[in-house]
Order: C-alpha cells, then structure tokens, then sequence
C-alpha cells in the first residue's frame, strides 16, 4: 500500500484534516447520521473525466496509473488516478465529499471502513453498477464473502492481502533452525527465538506493526469471533470478546517482549517494523503479502522467504482479509455509470489482475487470474507469491471468524486495540488490562450503534 498496509505505516494525515477542521472522530459521527437520514443525496463530479480516490504510494500508483492508460486506450474514456496519501485520508475525504456534495467517481476504502462507508446510506452497491455480463462467482469464494453485504457486491475487491510472516533463511540457518521448516505456532515461535537471540543470530527473533490487523488475524485462526453479531456482519455489534485463546495470545506477546526476544516497533509502524527485519535486527517479521515485492528487493544482503503465519494453537481456521476495495457513490448522474461499470469490469479482468498482483504481491482475486498465474507457472517460479494465496485458499470462507470485523467505529476500535495491547504487555496483571480493553471497546459500539 503504497501497499494497504504499508500506507498505514508511513502516512502524513494534516492535509484534509487541517483544512476542514474535522477530526476524524466527528467525521465518524458525520457518517453515522447520514447512515440514519433519509436517503441518497445528489452529488457532483469533481470532474468531466472519471477520477478515482487511491492510496497506492510507490510503484504500485505507478501500476494503477498504467492501468488507467490502458483502460483509456482501449475504451476512449480518460481516468484521473489521484493519490490521496492515506487509506485514512481517502476515509476523510470521501465523507466529507459526501457533506459538500461533489464526490470522486470510485474510492478506495480500506476493508477496516468499510462499515462507516455503507453507513452513509451514499454508496451504490457495485453489483447495480457492472455490466449484466459480469460475473461476480469468479472472486475467490473467501474475497467476494467479505465484500458481499445483503447479498450483493456492495465494492469492488481489488487489492487484497492477508498477514503472513517473512524469514531470514540465511539467519535460521546460522542459529541451527531449519529454513524449510518455519514455526507455525506461537509456541514454536518463541522457540526459535529463543535460538536466535541466545546464539546472538539477531538481536530479537520476531517484530510486527502494533496493527489490530494483526489481532483480527490470530482470532480468525483461532475460529473466534472479535465481536459479536458474527464480527458485525449480522447486526449491530454490542460485544467485545475475549475468549482463552486471547488471554494465550497476550501471555505468549508479553513473556516474549519481556524476555527480549521481540520488539514492538511502535503502533502501526508497517515501516519501522520492515527495516528491522532488512537490517536483520529481527529474524521474522509479520507483515503483509503486499509487502513479498519490496522485501525480495531490499533484502540484498540475506536470503529472505515467506511462510504462512503462525497461529495461537494448532487450529488453523483461517486468516482474516485485508487490503482495500473501489466503492461507488450513488446520486452521481446517471450517465457516468456506465463508464464507472466498464473501469470496475477491467479492474477485476484477469490480464488486470495478473498485471497487479505480480507488480505488487497483493494475491490475484478472480478464479480466472488464479488459474492464468498457475497454467503459465508463476507460483512455483515465484514461490513466495504463493503463500497467502494459499493460506486463504485453505481459509474456511464459510465461518464468520474468518470474516474481517465489520464495525461503523471500525478506527476507533482499532485505536483501542492498539493501544490496550501496549498497556497489557507492559502490565502486571494481564486480566485486569484485557478486561479494559474489553469495556473501551464495548463503549464505543455502544455509543455508535445506540
């Protein structure tokens, strides 16, 4: 983001919010009034030619804008790509677009916010816009569950990801650990660290971004719901659970952190995470699969691989989604939709989606790109590219816990989490700090749903 998960990390949000004097939290606010009022209001384009709202810094803006060439020389409409920083900036412009009345044509939204997006009541599902041909049954089952709300395709997946965990091969090796054989529970985890840091390998044997992602994830493998309501996606959430395996989770974070064998990089330091893996401080990251493309590039000095990642027990569920899709506004004028409908199709194409997913890692999200990759082997060229594809593919889609948290207060939750987890692994008493991450979080729905 950049990659989804990497634009969290290295982000400057003054621009909007300055400017309008709107903070975030208000604009949340904002979303869940219009979510109640009465109905879709009339909107502007911000110009004649389509423009989308993305957050893709680096080479893959760069990719997003070939394909608008591309997507203009072959159907003579002009598209604007216009890079707006942030996954969280292009969340405040949109809902502050929707006050004022003039609105970019798609935005791509973070599956996080999703929920305060649909809150608005000013988004037409994408499903009502593509073209009567399309056919939505090629999104990979686990993709399109997600992004399927009230039955239809309510946005367009297209960059999507799931968490996994990179290695140092040339590290495992040194400290005795066998490369080819990754841990895939938190148990062996701390075992290989413990390897690593005592053998003076590296100075900690993992790190990641304080992400709630990442939390979402160990539930998801665990089988577990974050919330209830099926993690929002059967109602309006009220609680905020914390089952056994989360007490385990935040024992098992807190003894390494104690025991120096992993370092927290700071709260949604995607960055700062990565270039402790590269300059080899730690012998495993958790990171995004976005992220295979950059560390294969910048990992010149150690053989880095992919591997799946490592869950609380041996239950292995499946992981939560992440990444972004391209919703629609509704009361833009009617004759932009059909244009809006044949760029959504030719996002979602499969020569698109080949292109995307081996410029930048996010995995292929239609059967048919899938399939291509493999008839021409990619995947056991590139092995690496593999890995969360087939972690998600071995993801149960049918269980709710594999279904990423639906929640209106989505960015506050996620704070919450954030923070807490902090609290809780430099505490003394782990319960009394997960019971208050529990009723924090449980105020803010109430206060948002209710």
């Amino acid at each position: 983001m950049k990659s989804t998960e990497e634009a969290m990390g290295g982000i400057s949000r003054r621009g909007v919010l300055t400017r309008s004097g709107l903070t975030l939290g208000a604009l949340s606010g904002l979303a869940g009034c219009l979510g109640s009022g009465g109905g879709t209001q009339q909107f502007s384009p911000i110009a004649d030619e389509l423009t989308v709202w993305h957050a893709m810094g680096g080479t893959n803006g760069e990719t997003l804008d070939t394909i608008a060439a591309d997507f203009e020389s072959e159907h003579g409409t002009s598209v604007n790509m216009e890079f707006q920083d942030s996954y969280e900036d292009v969340l405040t412009n949109t809902l502050a677009a929707f006050d004022s009345g003039s609105v970019s044509d798609m935005l791509q939204v973070d599956s996080l916010f999703a929920q305060q997006v649909l809150d608005t009541g000013q988004v037409r599902p994408v499903e009502q816009i593509l073209p009567d041909d399309f056919e939505t049954d090629d999104f990979l089952d686990n993709v399109a569950e997600f992004f399927t709300v009230d039955g239809e395709l309510a946005s367009l997946p297209f960059n999507n990801s799931n968490a996994i965990m990179y290695i140092n091969r040339d590290a495992f090796e040194e400290a005795g650990l066998d490369p080819d054989d990754p841990p895939r529970t938190l148990a062996e985890v701390r075992s290989a660290s413990e390897q690593l840091v005592d053998q003076g390998v590296t100075q900690y044997g993992i790190t990641w971004p304080n992400h709630v992602w990442f939390v979402e994830t160990w539930y998801g493998f665990e089988g577990q719901l974050m919330t209830d309501a099926e993690n929002g996606h059967a109602g309006d959430p009220s609680t905020f659970r914390t089952p056994d395996a989360i007490y385990d989770l935040f024992e098992w974070w807190k003894g390494m952190a104690d025991d120096g064998l992993y370092t927290n990089p700071g709260v949604e330091a995607w960055g700062e995470a990565t270039s402790l893996f590269i300059e080899q401080e730690a012998a495993m990251v958790l990171t995004s699969t976005a992220s295979v493309a950059g560390l294969i590039a910048d990992s010149e000095d150690f053989d880095v691989d992919a591997a799946p990642y490592p869950s609380i027990s041996d239950t292995r569920v499946g992981p939560v989604i992440g990444g972004a899709s391209f919703y629609v506004p509704d009361g833009l004028p009617e004759d932009r939709y059909e244009e809006i409908g044949q760029l959504l199709e030719y996002m979602a194409a499969p020569e698109v989606q080949t292109e995307w997913h081996k410029g930048s890692g996010y995995y292929p999200i239609t059967q048919p790109s899938v399939d291509s990759l493999r008839e021409e082997g990619w995947f056991e060229e590139n092995p690496m590219y593999n890995v969360a594809l087939e972690q998600l593919q071995n993801g149960d889609a049918d269980d709710p816990a594999t279904k990423r948290a639906l929640l209106g207060p989505a960015r506050n939750v996620q704070t919450t989490v954030q923070d807490k987890s902090v609290d809780i692994i430099n505490a003394d008493d782990i319960g009394s700090e997960i019971d208050a991450m529990k009723d924090e979080v449980e105020t803010i729905l109430d206060d948002y749903y209710n």
